[in-house]
């Protein structure tokens, strides 16, 4: 039985020129490759795969962070990776950057989510970086990790939704303050009860979208369950910010919905909470957010409350 030669059993000498090899190699590898000079950062070779995905006027790294990556905390990371690696040249000949995902921007104006890896060579004086196109990739992965965290009703986020976002805002700045808002629909039951789970679905639907524009751009709205919402409020002034937008929110929800010609009339009660003061994670956030809204439910009087949320007005909407 063939088996293949070890490494010690291999003439090199029989192989094609090295030089050569390397040359075809790097021409016609389909992963973006660059040569850069150490002492001044400049680029001094570079693939066809890599014109592709950066504009062929970049001329240094500093080019390519400033002027390609369209991140600037990426950006940053990158400056990060470079100063690390400069600051280990009397320690080991050789250092590697790896695992940074950058947004690179092409000549075309198409944004590019690129990996990087580099090998830098300080005796010598260079280092090669690699930048592999995983758009494709990243983008399914995405439209995957969307589906996973996106409410199927509503279209609004989940609880996985929700405990990502958290996540990503602690992970981002854990200084900021963050607000979180509970919202339970005042009578909704009735709806479903007396024309049924579809038009009751279609309710939710509304007050899920109506939700959302009734927010910043940067806040998350999502769906905790049955007619139970959230709003994730990051990096909130105050409370006093949080009050205004929940009274606005309140407002927002005592707008009739018309479904199927049906003028439908209903409120919520909504508690918040904020973090750090009323919680050092999500969970005691919620928590303390649901006993105010539960504690607001309790302060007002029922007929006020009934005469605010009358569930179901049988009049056909104009």
């Amino acid at each position: 039985m063939n088996t293949a030669p070890q490494l010690g059993e291999i003439d090199f000498n029989s192989l094609p020129d090295l030089g050569i090899l390397g040359q075809t190699l790097f021409s016609k590898v389909p992963i973006g490759t660059v040569v850069v000079r150490l002492s001044d950062h400049r680029i001094i070779l570079r693939n066809p795969a890599f014109s592709l995905i950066a504009d062929d006027r970049i001329e240094t790294i500093a080019d390519l962070i400033d002027r390609s990556c369209v991140d600037q905390k990426q950006q940053e990371q990158f400056r990060a990776q470079i100063e690390h690696a400069h600051s280990r040249a009397d320690l080991e000949e050789t250092s590697e950057l790896s695992g940074l995902v950058l947004d690179i921007k092409g000549a075309d104006g198409k944004v590019r989510i690129v990996q990087h890896y580099a090998l830098i060579f300080h005796k010598t004086g260079i280092a090669i970086g690699i930048f592999h196109d995983i758009s494709d990739i990243k983008r399914k992965y995405r439209a995957l990790q969307k589906d996973a965290f996106t409410d199927e009703l509503t279209g609004v986020g989940n609880r996985r939704g929700l405990m990502e976002r958290w996540s990503e805002e602690i992970e981002d700045d854990p200084t900021q303050t963050i607000g979180f808002l509970m919202i339970d629909l005042d009578r909704f039951k009735p709806i479903n009860d007396t024309y049924g789970h579809a038009t009751g679905d279609n309710v939710l639907r509304a007050l899920a979208t109506r939700l959302r524009k009734n927010i910043r751009k940067s806040d998350y709205v999502v769906r905790l369950g049955g007619d139970e919402f959230g709003v994730l409020l990051p990096d909130i002034e105050s409370r006093a910010m949080l009050d205004t937008i929940r009274n606005k929110l309140l407002a927002t929800l005592r707008r009739p919905v018309v479904v199927n010609a049906i003028k439908l009339t209903l409120s919520g009660s909504i508690g918040g909470g904020l973090y750090p003061e009323d919680g050092k994670d999500l969970a005691a956030i919620m928590v303390h957010a649901d006993h105010s809204m539960y504690s607001t439910k309790k302060s007002t009087p029922a007929r006020k409350r009934a005469a605010k949320a009358s569930a179901i007005n049988k009049e056909p909407a104009p």
